[in-house]
């Protein structure tokens, strides 16, 4: 992959758990034992190994902080943030999220610290995939359920469908604010 590929995110939240998710600390990356697993499953340069450095704890105080670094970096593409209080819904998309597997890490910790607080049953998921360039290509795909997050080889259909819809919403709003 040489590309960045897109991020989108969906969260079931109710108003109490997305405030208390924006504001929590955000999830070390040493707090999920399956990264390794992950890289090992990836054809990268450099060796497949989770350098310890890269499992480092956050400057950030809050997911919040986080979020709004991302959206004052103009290069990754990320619209406003959106939190639906009506469905209970938080979505986030990046269009240019990364090309590189430990940056996609460092992505993904702090959104997997988001399976605290979602809602008990909720299909809630990240997905990294390659959506400008090679809308087949999924780099990474975390679900959420029973207060944890996992990697999943096999994208829901459904999920991967809601993925690119959203990401060509954020396009589309992009390109409109920019013209």
């Amino acid at each position: 992959m040489s590309e960045p590929a897109s991020l989108y995110a969906r969260f079931t939240l109710s108003h109490e758990q997305y405030e208390a998710f924006m504001n929590s600390v955000p999830a070390r990356p040493g707090g999920f034992a399956d990264w390794q697993s992950w890289f090992d499953r990836r054809q990268m340069s450099g060796g497949s190994r989770v350098p310890p450095e890269i499992l480092a704890d956050f400057d950030a105080a809050s997911v919040a902080e986080v979020i709004k670094a991302w959206r004052e970096d103009a290069w990754t593409g990320t619209p406003p943030v959106e939190y639906d209080e009506i469905r209970r819904t938080l979505r986030i998309a990046m269009l240019q999220a990364s090309e590189n597997y430990h940056e996609m890490l460092r992505l993904l910790a702090p959104l997997r610290g988001a399976a605290r607080f979602n809602e008990p049953g909720a299909d809630d998921f990240v997905v990294i995939l390659d959506f400008l360039w090679d809308e087949q290509a999924i780099e990474a795909y975390v679900r959420f359920g029973e207060g944890g997050s996992r990697f999943d080889e096999e994208c829901v259909p459904a999920h991967l469908e809601e993925a690119r819809a959203y990401l060509r919403e954020a396009l589309d709003y992009l390109q409109s604010r920019a013209g």
